[in-house]
Formats: C-alpha cells, sequence, structure tokens
C-alpha cells in the first residue's frame, strides 16, 4: 500500500505531501501489526503534529482527527509512540520495546540525566530491592515494573522533603495579601507545595471576573506576617 524509504538509515513510514486520509491507512496497518510498529506510528503521529495536518483541515488539533479516525488508538499511547519514535531509532524500540524506552526518558528527567539515545541499554538505574538497599543496573536487565520502582524513588525525595522556614513565611504573606482582597470568600485557597525541591504556589477557586484582583494582590507591596500566623508557627502542632 505505501512504499518505505530510507532515511538516515531508518526505515520509515512518513513521506513528505502525506494526506491524512494517508496517514490513517497507514496508521490501520500498521496497527494491524501491533508492538512492531510503534515506532512507526509515532512517526506518524509526529508528522501529523509538527505539519498542523489536523489543523489545516479544520480539525481543533491532532487529538481531536486521531480521536475521531482511529477510536482504538487511545492518546496516551499516540504520545507515548512519538515521544520514543523522537528519541529513539526504530531498532532499539524494536529491541527494547516502547514502553520501556518511555519509561528510560522519565527516569532521565527524575534523575537529571544525560543518557545516550544511541546506546542506552548501558544506562545505570538505580534500583530499589527489597531490604531497602539501591542496586545499580543497566537499562538492559530492568524490567519496567524496575523502572516504575526507580521513578518513584527519584521522585520522592522531592515532593518529601520540607521547604525551607522562609519559603513558608513567604507563602503565608502571599495567603495573607489574597485573603485582603478575597475577605468574604472561604473557596479561595493559596496552597505552597514542594516540586524538584522548589516552593511552588498554587492559586484555586478564583472567579474569572475577579482576575485582576488577584493580580492587584500579587503585584502590591507584601503584608507582613500577622501576629496570630506568627504564633501559630512558633506553637507545635499536636
Amino acid at each position: 500500500m505505501f512504499k518505505l524509504f530510507k532515511s538516515q538509515e531508518v526505515t520509515t513510514v512518513v513521506h513528505e505531501g502525506m494526506t491524512l486520509e494517508q496517514v490513517r491507512l497507514a496508521m490501520l496497518q500498521l496497527m494491524a501489526e501491533e508492538s512492531a510498529n510503534h515506532h512507526r506510528m509515532g512517526q506518524l503521529y509526529n508528522y501529523v503534529v509538527v505539519k498542523k495536518l489536523a489543523e489545516k483541515d479544520g480539525y481543533k488539533d491532532a487529538r481531536a482527527w486521531f480521536s475521531q479516525h482511529l477510536v482504538d488508538l487511545s492518546q496516551s499511547a499516540l504520545s507515548l509512540y512519538g515521544r520514543v519514535a523522537k528519541s529513539f531509532s526504530e531498532q532499539l524500540t524494536r529491541h527494547f520495546g516502547a514502553s520501556r524506552l518511555d519509561l528510560l526518558l522519565t527516569y532521565e528527567e527524575a534523575a537529571d540525566l544525560d543518557i545516550n539515545h544511541q546506546q542506552p541499554g548501558d544506562t545505570l538505574i538505580e534500583v530499589p530491592v527489597d531490604n531497602g538497599q539501591v542496586v545499580s543496573r543497566p537499562f538492559s536487565a530492568c524490567t519496567a515494573e524496575q523502572l516504575r520502582k526507580a521513578i518513584q524513588r527519584k521522585r520522592k525525595p522531592a515532593s518529601s522533603k520540607p521547604l525551607p522556614p522562609e519559603a513558608e513565611a513567604l507563602a503565608d504573606r502571599y495567603r495573607e495579601a489574597v485573603a485582603r482582597y478575597f475577605p468574604q470568600s472561604g473557596s479561595i485557597q493559596v496552597q505552597v507545595r514542594n516540586h524538584k525541591g522548589k516552593a511552588v504556589l498554587d492559586f484555586t477557586g478564583i472567579p474569572l471576573e475577579q482576575m485582576s484582583l488577584l493580580a492587584a494582590a500579587l503585584s502590591g507591596e507584601l503584608p507582613p506576617l500577622s501576629e496570630a500566623r506568627r504564633l501559630e508557627k512558633l506553637v507545635p502542632q499536636a
């Protein structure tokens, strides 16, 4: 149905000038052959996204087109195949599997690594084992479950590490600034959380028509920490 051609020593199903209908038919052909073609499916997905083919054909975005014309292929799977196709060759995807390579990309980010995408098999993964210790294993020897545990371990310290007192105090001052502009609203929340070692503020429950009040609260001079809040910080919680 489609001629495959060589591009940088990798067989690809994508060619310039493809229409959405050609992409759809190629996807159906590849889906019939299951996991062996995840890389090529990712290439097709990335092609539609980069070229904005769906938008040019009147769809909101690529997600809208794929959900209508390839209903058996989930968006999460498409995104996974696309990520892997951007980072690894078809040969590596067939060898390791798209799911494991996607987990490796997640580990790379969580562990702040720069892996060799041409030879990922030697990448050392810090895998927690049953006795609480950590064992370094090459990616090629890791199962998907071991990779998930390694990712969870890398993410856990950043989310559980307490924020410094000065960050908590500054967050309280922002809370009080917002409370001054929204004194009667109990639905508005300002919460501080730890994201990869950095304090992040989340604002929820603010009506759209009152966003200007939030901007005023955040751009003005911050109030000092109230006496009640200060004492609250000093009293140990039961």
